[in-house]
C-alpha cells in the first residue's frame, strides 16, 4: 500500500518535484507542468476587497509597503487545517515553516502526521 502525500503550498513553485499520486492543496487557481493533481482554495471576493482595502491602508499610512495580505492567508490556513482533519494522509509536505506552524495547531491529531517543509527535502 503506498502511503498517501499531500504538499501545501501558497506557491506551487516553491513545492518540491512530486508525483501524481500526490495532492498539492494551493492559493486560489495554480497548475504546474508535472502534475494534474492540484485543489484550488479560492478565496471570497469579500476577503479579497477587505485584504485589499488593509494593504492601501498600509501602504498610505506606514513606510512598509509589502503587501501582507493577511486575511487571504488566514483564510487559506483554516480551509486546509479543515481539509486535513477530513481526510486521512501519512504526510504532509508544507511549503515553509511559517505555514506548517500556522496550520498544525489547528487541529488536534497533529502528532500522527509526519510534517516537512520543503526546504528539508531539495
Amino acid at each position: 500500500m503506498s502511503k498517501k502525500i499531500i504538499a501545501v503550498a501558497l506557491d506551487i513553485n516553491n513545492i518540491p518535484f512530486v508525483s501524481d499520486d500526490e495532492l498539492i492543496l494551493t492559493l486560489e487557481q495554480q497548475k504546474i507542468w508535472y502534475t494534474t493533481n492540484t485543489q484550488a482554495i479560492e478565496v471570497p471576493g469579500y476577503i479579497k476587497f477587505f485584504d485589499n482595502l488593509i494593504n492601501s491602508f498600509f501602504k498610505k499610512f506606514f513606510k512598509n509597503k509589502k503587501r501582507q495580505n493577511s486575511l487571504r492567508y488566514n483564510y487559506f490556513t483554516k480551509k486546509v487545517s479543515h481539509y486535513l482533519k477530513t481526510h486521512d494522509y501519512d504526510e504532509i509536505i508544507f511549503e515553509n515553516q511559517k505555514l506548517k506552524s500556522s496550520i498544525l495547531p489547528n487541529f488536534k491529531n497533529k502528532s500522527k502526521y509526519v510534517a516537512k517543509d520543503s526546504s528539508s527535502i531539495v
